[in-house]
């Protein structure tokens, strides 16, 4: 729904993500807090802000409330994976969530 490795996105093919987009910056919206949404959209690795003030995506999804605490990170899966996600969760640190790419040993 935020592919990254996609140029020039139509919304025609991505339609269909408007309500849970807006699902998401509702329920973000509604939190106190950092959100984060772990996905394996493209599988190439990313770590962005796709609802941010700013963000293209607000005007592709017609959508007018930013999710400015939503953090996204997309996980490597599709084709040369030689890394994993370690994540570590710290309750009293502002983020709460932090996460490093590992490579993997043979």
């Amino acid at each position: 729904m935020f592919d990254a490795t996609v140029a020039s996105p139509q919304f025609a093919d991505y339609s269909g993500f408007r309500p849970i987009v807006q699902a998401i910056i509702d329920r973000s919206s509604a939190f106190d807090g950092p959100v984060y949404l772990f996905n394996g959209d493209s599988h190439v690795y990313n770590a962005d802000r796709p609802l941010a003030s700013g963000s293209s995506w607000l005007g592709f999804y017609g959508v007018t409330t930013p999710a400015d605490n939503l953090r996204r990170i997309t996980v490597d899966g599709s084709t040369g994976v030689d890394d994993y996600l370690k994540v570590t969760v710290e309750p009293r640190s502002a983020d709460v969530l932090t996460w490093t790419r590992v490579p993997f040993t043979g």
